[in-house]
């Protein structure tokens, strides 16, 4: 009898050793680090047991302007889940396209749905927010010379029964964004080159004033410039 009792104990132990566990990107949000992209090379997989992809349309939507962002300027950004029932969940970051490191600074602008996560570089849904399909958020813009940027997105539609990690559906999405160079940040970088050498439109080198002359830079570029006096 205590053999019998001692079999059936071990296969319940077993049994709930290998069940699918509920985890905090199931119900509550990411863990952080989910994103799919470069730096955190890891989405939504590694905690739901994923059985499909593309089922839905997701993007991530911004109001920057078509030619860039402006360094320092806050934007709003909407991360959506197109024709999605319920529950469903996200996780977004950003990170210069250069080194792929964290940029930009993300702003929590409704706490009931949304949340800041990985030590505030990226956000992801509350326990209430993945009865959405919608969830927005503010980022502000890095400093000057960050260069290109871009937001990073990984999607779940959550899979039924309601608790469960089996069935799952992902989607990533990503979303590119280039710097818009102001004319005090072309100020900035001018700082950083040296004046090779003035010449004429004829390309002969020269130090005359009241003139058009052009101006080359060891960085490669040329000014056309006059100096009245």
């Amino acid at each position: 009898m205590k053999k019998s009792i001692f079999i059936f104990g071990s296969i319940i132990a077993v049994a709930i050793l290998f069940y699918p566990q509920s985890t905090i990107g199931k119900l509550t949000g990411s863990p952080g680090g989910k994103t799919g992209s470069p730096m955190d090379n890891s989405d939504c997989t590694s905690c739901h047991n994923v059985q499909g992809t593309t089922v839905t349309t997701t993007n991530i939507t911004s109001n920057i302007p078509s030619d860039g962002y402006i360094p320092g300027n806050t934007y709003t950004i909407t991360a959506n889940l197109v024709n999605a029932g319920t529950p469903n969940g996200f996780e977004i970051t950003c990170e210069e396209n250069t080194s792929n490191t964290k940029t930009g600074i993300l702003f929590n602008t409704n706490p009931s749905a949304t949340q800041l996560v990985n030590n505030g570089n990226a956000i992801t849904h509350t326990t209430a927010g993945n009865s959405l399909n919608t969830w927005i958020f503010d980022w502000e813009a890095p400093a000057i010379g960050t260069g290109d940027i871009t937001f990073y997105g990984a999607f779940i539609l959550a899979g039924y029964p309601i608790g469960s990690n089996i069935g799952d559906y992902l989607t990533l999405s990503a979303l590119s964004i280039s710097e818009f160079i102001t004319p005090s940040a072309i100020g900035e970088y001018a700082k950083d080159k040296s004046l090779i050498k003035v010449l004429d439109f004829l390309g002969r080198e020269t130090k005359e004033i009241n003139k058009p002359l052009l101006y080359i830079y060891d960085d490669g570029t040329v000014e056309k410039r006059i100096i009245m006096e």
